[in-house]
């Protein structure tokens, strides 16, 4: 077999030095780091980045889609704004989750298990509006369950293919996922462990009515720029949203929790 002669390829995925990537990289003016604004959480991963995957799992009813509405209103005041794919509420219901709501991009209609139609309207948002940070709720919207003889081998595909696009169009993509059901503690991502394994960060949500109606804590299971493993942050919901709880008998970086008292009021 003749070798191709590819000394004078030119080009725009033609091989390029360091030096060169690094001055390509300076110029990009849409790289950007954008701040959780939970303290504790911005203090151990240092923000957001494009090209990042996060995965939000948890069981149902524990937070997930309230952290990621947190997460939205803090972006917002920092003028970062997000496209959102609600596929388990309606638009009415998924709006009025929000306090003075903020400004949100959104389909008009949805198509769920379209990875394909999922693609093009975030490149048309992000071509008419600008928006690198994208939330999808939940996973199994996204992936056809019935269609697929082995989930867990096409749930790994999506998951690289998201990841591929947030690294390609700069995006900061947030996808909730469905913990696996009687689990101790902060459980499993359900169907694929693909899940967490090619995401660059994964945080689990738990509830704990043991301490109070209002408490939840969320777990960095992993961070892969950052190195952080098994940390806590402990949140309480007030009103519409989710804010760190500073009480000093509930420390973040223990393993316990204390369900020996409430520290709130119901």
């Amino acid at each position: 077999m003749n070798q191709v002669d590819l000394s004078k390829y030119d080009r725009e995925d033609k091989i390029i030095t360091s030096f060169e990537m690094q001055e390509i990289v300076k110029n990009q003016k849409h790289l950007f780091k954008v701040k959780s604004k939970i303290p504790t959480l911005d203090k151990l991963i240092d923000g957001f980045v494009p090209g990042e995957l996060i995965a939000v799992s948890g069981l149902t009813k524990n937070g997930k889609s309230l952290f990621s509405q947190t997460l939205t209103r803090n972006f917002h005041d920092q003028q970062v704004f997000s496209l959102w794919f609600s596929f388990e509420l309606p638009p009415q219901q998924f709006l009025s989750c929000f306090d003075d709501l903020p400004l949100i991009y959104m389909p008009r209609i949805l198509k769920a298990a379209n990875l394909d139609w999922l693609e093009n309207r975030i490149i048309e948002s992000l071509q008419k509006y600008r928006t690198r940070i994208i939330f999808l709720d939940h996973l199994h919207y996204i992936v056809d369950m019935a269609r697929t003889r082995n989930p867990s081998i096409e749930i790994g595909m999506v998951i690289r293919k998201l990841k591929l696009l947030a690294v390609r169009e700069n995006l900061i993509i947030f996808l909730m996922c469905h913990t696996k059901k009687g689990n101790d503690g902060f459980g499993e991502i359900r169907d694929s462990s693909f899940v967490e394994q090619e995401s660059d960060a994964a945080f689990m949500i738990k509830r704990f009515p043991d301490i109070g109606d209002n408490v939840a804590c969320l777990q960095i299971n992993q961070h892969r720029r950052t190195g952080v493993l098994q940390k806590k942050v402990w949140l309480e919901k007030q009103g519409h949203y989710l804010f760190e709880t500073t009480d000093r008998n509930v420390d973040p970086d223990s393993n316990q929790h204390r369900p020996q008292r409430r520290y709130w009021d119901d």
